[in-house]
């Protein structure tokens, strides 16, 4: 349990917000040509933190998938380093599987790097439930009622969480 609470944990730190399309003005549905052509437009937001990073695509403000990689020392797994590689990994897939794969749009692989277990996390934004994510731990709340999740409250976040950040 231990385990899955680590990497829970970890995998929270995404600061990821939601924000709530529905509760706009209808007179903010009459954007002028230039900020609907910004919403068309592809962005990337890479941020890092000491080893850790996260990679957001986004189509305008709406994030649509993120990569998440983070590094664990084998007793944040309760992993032995006595095991030998192929059990460590076995072991480390095993708990990031039970972990994640309840979670629909959501990824999660491990690999052995420097004697410390790599862990990538992918979500798809666009397959994936909000509210389960939240209920897991891998989003902030947000706003009620929330669409979809914002790319810039999440740069907002993650740089108040310590990462440096760059649009491009």
């Amino acid at each position: 349990m231990r385990k899955v609470w680590v990497l829970f944990f970890v995998a929270g730190l995404c600061g990821c917000t939601r924000v709530n399309e529905a509760s706009k003005n209808v007179e903010d549905t009459k954007q002028p040509a230039m900020a609907q052509e910004e919403e068309a437009v592809q962005h990337t937001l890479d941020c890092t933190k000491e080893s850790d990073s996260v990679s957001l695509q986004a189509q305008g403000d709406h994030v649509e998938s993120q990569i998440q990689t983070f590094y664990l020392s084998f007793a944040d797994l309760g992993i032995g380093e006595g095991m030998s590689s192929e059990d460590m990994m076995n072991a480390i897939n095993s708990s990031l599987a039970r972990s994640y794969d309840a979670l629909q749009g959501v990824d999660a692989v491990g690999s052995l790097e420097d004697n410390r277990v790599k862990v990538t996390v992918t979500i798809d934004y666009r397959r994936a439930d909000i509210q389960a994510l939240i209920d897991a731990g891998l989003l902030h709340e947000g706003e009620v009622d929330t669409k979809y999740v914002s790319l810039g409250k999440t740069q907002t976040q993650l740089e108040k969480e310590g990462y440096s950040c760059t649009v491009q």
